[in-house]
């Protein structure tokens, strides 16, 4: 075992630079249920030397192994994390283990949500799947079912490692298809290829309620000793069954008739249940009556026309109509003869073509035509056993007056509310002639109800032979009013702008709702408070709103933090020592905390701004929240120790030269100046010093020094003094030696040059002196 103390400032420097780190897992990633076991290797790829691994960043002793192995007994934390590190000669790093955590759920629970009993055919209801303690919710899938076909999914984005409650829902239509049908949700975790399979699941048996409705409207049947009808139709409730015709002197209530209670003509089966009922005719004919009667079946209104046509393709001895009204007499030589009423005003008119035709032992036979006389309601009538409001949760009963109707076995009552049909209401009794009938509705209103419209509608269903659509007359609207007991919807943590009152809270006047309409009232800290009263910054904290009427008060609270903009209170001016940190110095007041920017020069100062000496100057202040900004201008004073500027530093001068040394210094606060000679004070306050016919004793060393509370600076100045004995350079010499005798030899050749030129002979002579090499006087 290897001991290395400085292994886990290197890894962690390792991981901050993203290298390559050959380490590997295996598994390559851990997905351990809650509460229960795992293991894992740890191990390098490429062959190193000299490298040791170790699992957890407090254990300092590494194994000199390729390999190392850790197994965790019993999952118990959700954030749990396994890290194992390596150092070489190569590289220090580490590898954190992929590890997922999970817990199938303690339950998952299938409901129709604010529903009991049966569903009705197409109309909606939501499905709730409630999921209880599950992790990693992320990970989690609803798998929504009807029997085994697959409906919907529904997936979670949030990610939480810690077990949560999760519900989702699904909306369904049922028709009659689905009565009986199995719903269910099953709470699926895909923790991946390494994850094992689970799920979890709950079934809801649905019963739908559904009205009857027969695949077809009429049926021939050809009577012999056989035949049978059946009216049998699926339906939720069952449905009850009733016969009419005139061939039947009592109502049958079974979904068959057989072929011995039977005669040639027509029969109408209705079934009817809860939700609606539906008729169908079975035409019952003679196979031995060679007349066809078109069409098989009228329906007029009271009062209206009507015709029928009587055909045969047979010879006959004579065909023709029997009725109370437009009965035609018999003729031998026609094949199609017209029954027709110009005003119908028979109620029970029963009219029948018949021939005159050898059947077996008989004569003659006769087909009938049914014949429906209906006449709409006068009125349509809505009204309710109560007066004044209702109030929510009772139960009341709506009646509906239908007046002078025919037939009522024809009659549906259809209930709306808005435009929604919530029931109807069929009569079972048969009566050809007008009724008057009366229908009623229990209803139970809650708030939503309040200020909604009921009404009633008279409908004739006359079969497809009857008038399309079928004929309706709707009572005028009867509005309610509810009332209910108060219900805060709106209540959480409310941020106003301060100057606002506490009767803008609710932010919408249906967050408090209520009828009569409640009142509102606050307290704060025990005692009431009035609504009207502009709150304040200081009147931040916990209230309680209280919605009361006449049938209940509730109550809630909530926290009010009073918001503001911000404020700078800041000096004119203000003074910091450069190089240190500037500290904002008027820091703004305001709600939410404002953010605070500084400016100079209309440029945005980052933040941690320390000055230098020379950053003196106007500078602004920007604060800055939801609820406004605010400025501020100032100076700010930049204190620094003293400083010199760059002058001339020596002086080379010859004796009774008249010299100045100046002292440019600056600083803040003004510095103190003095100078000295040779480490010896010779002046104070000065900002120079003047030297006057400069002797040998002048020359030396002359030090200006500067200092203030915040430092000193010190300057130096050489002086030398040249004497008499100053020996000038000798290059110098020579070039004015050289450039004096130039001149000579020059004046001598423009001597020389006039005298000949006058025509006469002179002579020069010249004495040469040497040149002085003395310095200056």
């Amino acid at each position: 075992m290897l001991l290395f103390q400085p292994l886990i400032g290197l890894l962690l420097i390792s991981l901050a630079h993203g290298d390559y780190c050959p380490i590997s897992f295996s598994p390559l990633d851990v997905v351990a249920e809650y509460g229960a076991s795992f293991s894992v290797n740890c191990s390098v790829n490429s062959i190193t030397h000299q490298f040791g691994l170790s699992w957890e960043r407090f254990n300092n002793t590494m194994e000199d192994s390729e390999e190392i192995s850790r197994i965790v007994d019993k999952v118990t934390d959700w954030e749990m994390n396994v890290t194992c590190y390596m150092h070489s000669n190569e590289t220090q790093c580490s590898q954190d283990l992929p590890i997922t955590i999970y817990k199938t759920p303690d339950s998952v629970s299938i409901s129709t949500v604010n529903h009991n009993g049966p569903m009705m055919e197409g109309e909606l209801y939501e499905l709730q799947c409630d999921v209880h303690n599950v992790a990693p919710v992320q990970d989690l899938t609803v798998n929504w079912y009807k029997g085994q076909t697959l409906l919907n999914q529904t997936t979670f984005t949030e990610a939480s490692k810690t077990p949560v409650n999760k519900t989702a829902t699904l909306l369904i239509r049922p028709d009659r298809a689905d009565d009986g049908a199995q719903y269910r949700c099953e709470a699926e975790l895909d923790l991946g290829a390494e994850g094992p399979p689970n799920s979890t699941e709950s079934a809801l048996n649905s019963e739908v309620y559904y009205k009857p409705q027969h695949s077809s409207s009429t049926e021939t049947i050809i009577k012999d000793d056989k035949v049978m009808l059946d009216c049998t139709v699926k339906a939720n409730p069952a449905p009850t069954y009733t016969w009419r015709s005139d061939h039947l002197e009592e109502k049958i209530s079974s979904s068959e008739l057989k072929s011995s209670a039977l005669s040639p003509g027509n029969y109408t089966c209705t079934a009817t249940n809860a939700l609606g009922r539906d008729s169908k005719v079975f035409i019952v004919k003679d196979s031995r009556c060679p007349v066809q009667i078109i069409p098989w079946r009228a329906v007029v209104r009271y009062g209206d026309n009507v015709s029928a046509d009587c055909k045969t393709s047979v010879l006959h001895k004579g065909m023709g109509w029997e009725a109370s009204e437009g009965g035609v007499p018999m003729t031998k030589n026609q094949s199609l003869i017209t029954w027709r009423v110009s005003e119908l005003t028979e109620w029970d008119i029963k009219p029948f073509c018949y021939i005159n035709y050898k059947i077996g032992d008989k004569d003659q036979c006769k087909e009938e035509l049914p014949v429906t006389v209906y006449k709409t309601p006068d009125s349509v009538f809505i009204s309710v056993n109560h007066s004044g409001p209702m109030m929510e949760g009772e139960l009341y009963e709506l009646q509906c007056d239908v007046h002078n109707v025919a037939p009522v076995q024809n009659l549906t009552v259809n209930w709306y509310k808005g435009q929604t049909l919530l029931n109807q209401t069929t009569f079972t009794e048969a009566s050809e002639t007008p009724v008057n009938k009366t229908a009623t509705l229990l209803i139970r209103p809650d708030r939503a109800d309040d200020g909604a419209q009921y009404r009633c509608e008279a409908e004739l269903d006359l079969g497809a032979e009857g008038p399309q659509p079928h004929p309706t007359i709707s009572s005028n609207p009867l509005g309610i009013t509810v009332y209910f007991a108060p219900q805060i919807q709106f209540c959480s943590d409310w941020s106003p702008l301060t100057e606002t009152s506490l009767d803008s809270y609710p932010s919408n006047l249906h967050s408090v709702e209520g009828k009569p309409r409640p009142d509102i009232s606050w307290r704060h800290k025990s005692s009431p408070v009035s609504s009207s009263m502009p709150l304040t910054r200081y009147d931040s904290g916990l209230y309680e709103i209280i919605a009361r009427n006449d049938l209940s008060n509730v109550s809630c609270s909530m926290n009010i933090t009073v918001e503001y903009p911000p404020e700078l209170n800041c000096d004119k001016s203000y003074e910091v020592k450069e190089k240190t940190l500037f500290k904002l110095p008027c820091i703004a007041d305001g709600l939410p905390k404002p953010e605070c920017f500084l400016y100079k020069n209309g440029k945005m100062i980052q933040h941690d701004f320390y000055p230098n000496w020379n950053d003196s100057g106007w500078y602004q202040l920007t604060a800055h929240n939801q609820r406004g900004t605010s400025n501020s201008t100032f100076t700010i004073n930049i204190l620094y120790a003293p400083v010199f500027y760059d002058s001339q530093e020596k002086f080379v001068v010859g004796e009774d030269s008249n010299i100045t040394l100046e002292c440019y210094s600056t600083g803040n606060p003004e510095p103190e100046v003095w100078w000295s000679f040779n480490n010896r004070n010779i002046s104070t306050g000065r900002r120079h010093i003047n030297i006057e016919r400069a002797t040998s004793t002048s020359a030396g060393v002359y030090t200006c020094s500067a200092t203030n509370k915040f430092g000193r600076s010190d300057k130096t100045f050489i002086v030398e003094i040249k004497g008499l004995g100053y020996v000038f350079p000798y290059y110098i010499l020579i070039l004015l030696g050289v450039f004096v005798l130039f001149v000579v030899i020059i004046l001598l050749v423009v001597l020389m040059w006039r005298r000949r030129k006058s025509r006469g002979h002179y002579e020069i002579q010249s004495e040469m002196q040497p040149l002085s090499n003395g310095g200056p006087k």
